[in-house]
Order: structure tokens, then C-alpha cells, then sequence
């Protein structure tokens, strides 16, 4: 399997694109949201993973794996991974 890496997506990106989307399905505002709780704290489990997996592939042009959430378990760890990744640092 060939992965296609967006050289611009950095942490920063990511991360709003994560607070963007989990505030909406948590009915969080944006500027309250816990970067670095748990996903588990926040009630996502691994269906909503998974969505999420299908989203962040279309948005950042690069395979997302469920296991990488439970690997990555806060907004902030997982941005950091996958910028990394996206960099090809990983």
C-alpha cells in the first residue's frame, strides 16, 4: 500500500481540524476544549475512531489506523503523530 503525504499539514493544522470536529460531536465550544484529555474522557469510543479515521484520511491525503487513537490518546499526542508522520519522520 502506497501512502500519499501532504508536505503542509502540520501539528497546529491537525489539531484544529481534530477540536473542530470532535467539538461539534461533543457539543464542546472550541475555545473550552481539553487538548490534552484522554479521547475516553470525552465519551469517544471506537466507532466514532473509526469516522474519524475515514475523515482525517480524506482531509490530510494520508492513512489513519483506529489503533493509532488508542496509541495517541489526547488531541495533542495524536496531532504530533501524525504531523510526524505526514513528514515522514515516522
Amino acid at each position: 500500500m502506497t501512502e500519499v503525504y501532504t508536505p503542509t499539514a502540520d501539528a497546529s493544522q491537525i489539531r484544529k481540524w481534530m477540536i473542530d470536529y470532535i467539538s461539534s460531536v461533543i457539543d464542546v465550544p472550541k475555545d473550552d476544549f481539553p487538548v490534552d484529555a484522554r479521547f475516553d474522557e470525552y465519551g469517544l469510543d471506537s466507532v466514532e475512531a473509526v469516522i474519524m479515521c475515514g475523515l482525517m484520511e480524506e482531509a490530510f491525503v494520508i492513512r489513519v489506523e483506529p489503533t493509532e487513537f488508542f496509541e495517541n490518546p489526547t488531541v495533542n499526542t495524536f496531532a504530533s503523530h501524525l504531523a510526524s508522520r505526514i513528514a515522514g519522520e515516522a
